[in-house]
């Protein structure tokens, strides 16, 4: 009798390998890292272009992470209630209105306002996608591995990105660039909608975020996450800025942004294994340990050619943090997967968006070096809360490696 496994949602099925049915949520995700990468390239051009300060970068990179954060928090867990489609279509419209507004944003409050709907459009899109990801794959390694590879979609779409803005962005101009990842992400909708999305439902409502704000677990990944994503507030707000200022070209920024995804592709199907191998948590804390000496030192650095060398090394981490976070947070959910991932990237992403805000102010006023070793030791800080918050978790073994004959 073949082996079968039981899935978070209680339902049996055999142990799968990589379905094909995943394919649409991993290239959708693609097209909206890609999206989000060519904005994140082109900052330091919406800077000279429109005559834009830090602060007011900071503001158009925070302001995304605030609406991501609404959204996560108020609309992930319909997912769970068997709206996973509708909230999937729902955010992909969202992404497509923000790069509308863009095309056409000649002012701060305009690009800040597209940068708010393409927030709120992938924090309602992502907790669903990994919600359907994790049921349609199965628990253990069947989980780990289809969310290493879903990431690894993903950061091949943030390697594109930035190349693809810029390629447009230099034979085109900086409204096509925009124009183009509309007409992409407007492809991706009818993908979505025909794609068969798991529909089992389970209770839930006003209760469900205080149940698992209860849980152990949940309270280490959170901690863990405000720390981590302290980092990707900094990124978004003043790399590109950062790496300008050096005497970067714009080619050579973005070139910087895709040498960073390649690692973490190569890598991330295999952080996705490992975490369901040796438990999320587990895995997800020694690999943030592994890059707080990389965040902290990128100030010191005066040679943008050596910053892209060390950021390809820290890759290698993140790659192994990504799903094994999101492994890790799906253990301490139970059946209210969405719910768990929109939570966790909630509070991760407010993190992100004060620290966005926040900057380029702090850049302009105490120089790289002050910004980046604040943040590293910030990270570490969280971590050691974190360890000490989930010590019963990671003394445990995995928990989603359970099979039935």
């Amino acid at each position: 009798m073949p082996s079968r496994i039981r899935s978070i949602d209680g339902t049996s099925r055999p142990a799968p390998g990589f379905p094909l049915e995943l394919l649409p949520f991993f290239l959708v995700c693609a097209v909206l890292d890609a999206s989000l990468g060519s904005i994140l390239a082109l900052l330091a051009e919406i800077r000279s272009q429109f005559g834009i300060d830090p602060f007011g970068i900071g503001l158009i990179g925070g302001s995304g992470f605030i609406s991501a954060v609404v959204a996560q928090i108020g609309l992930a867990g319909l997912a769970d209630r068997g709206r996973a489609r509708s909230m999937m279509v729902i955010g992909l419209v969202l992404a497509a209105l923000s790069f509308a507004v863009l095309a056409q944003a000649e002012s701060l409050l305009e690009f800040v306002a597209g940068r708010v709907l393409l927030g709120l459009g992938h924090g309602a899109f992502l907790p669903a996608a990994r919600r359907s990801v994790i049921i349609k794959a199965g628990p253990g390694a069947g989980a780990g591995a289809a969310l290493g590879q879903l990431n690894a979609f993903q950061l091949t779409g943030f390697l594109i990105g930035p190349m693809l803005g810029s390629m447009i962005f230099g034979l085109a101009g900086l409204t096509m660039v925009f124009v183009a990842f509309l007409a992409l992400i407007i492809v991706c909708i009818p993908l979505v909608a025909r794609t068969n999305i798991p529909t089992a439902s389970v209770a839930s409502g006003s209760r469900v975020l205080r149940t698992l704000l209860r849980r152990p677990g949940m309270q280490a990944m959170i901690c863990m996450a405000i720390g981590y994503y302290g980092s990707f507030g900094l990124y978004e707000s003043i790399w590109a800025i950062f790496l300008s200022d050096l005497g970067a070209s714009q080619p050579l920024i973005a070139l910087n942004l895709t040498l960073f995804a390649v690692p973490m592709i190569l890598v991330a199907p295999f952080g996705g294994r490992l975490a369901a191998r040796h438990g999320g948590m587990r895995i997800a804390f020694a690999s943030v340990a592994l890059t707080v000496p990389f965040v902290a030192s990128y100030g010191f650095w005066e040679s943008a050619i050596w910053l892209t060398a060390i950021m390809m090394v820290q890759a290698v981490g993140d790659a192994i943090v990504m799903p094994a976070s999101q492994l890790a947070v799906a253990e301490a959910s139970g059946a209210n997967i969405a719910a768990g991932q929109g939570l966790f990237g909630a509070c991760g992403l407010a993190v992100a968006a004060g620290v966005a805000f926040a900057g380029g102010a702090a850049y302009s006023a105490y120089g790289p070096a002050v910004v980046f070793a604040s943040c590293g030791v910030m990270m570490a800080v969280m971590l050691l809360g974190a360890c000490w918050l989930g010590r019963e978790s990671l003394g445990a073994p995995p928990s989603m490696n359970k099979s039935v004959d």
